[in-house]
């Protein structure tokens, strides 16, 4: 979770500063929105509210969340807000993203990350 809000920390300098190429800029934050959003969630789950640190979110929450942007950004603001644009690049983007919280990051935490050490019962 640290890694993605990292990256996505380098990619808005990069894009402040004019030091990335434009495909970056274009789609980074689409393809690390979806693992930081669906991060902060699984994040506050597991240290806010009552679940484990074994907790991990259900895939229908998770596609949901995708689902919602989608709709939000690449359907619904293009058509309110003239300065929006809708791409379906974007929607590929998310999708990634998606895939990489999936995969990467809803897993249950390991024995050593949930306060355990080893040799303990």
């Amino acid at each position: 979770m640290i890694c993605i809000l990292v990256l996505f920390l380098l990619v808005r300098l990069g894009e402040v500063t004019g030091h990335l190429p434009v495909l970056a800029t274009s789609y980074a934050d689409d393809l690390l929105c979806m693992p930081l959003v669906l991060g902060i969630v699984l994040w506050c789950h597991r240290h806010l509210g009552k679940q484990s640190m074994t907790y991990t979110l259900p895939r229908s929450h998770s596609l949901l969340t995708l689902a919602l942007f989608a709709l939000y950004f690449e359907g619904l603001l293009p058509r309110l807000k003239v300065s929006a644009v809708a791409d379906p690049m974007d929607l590929l983007m998310y999708l990634a993203g998606y895939l990489i919280f999936e995969t990467l990051m809803n897993k249950k935490a390991s024995p050593i990350r949930q306060g355990y050490h080893q040799g303990s019962a």
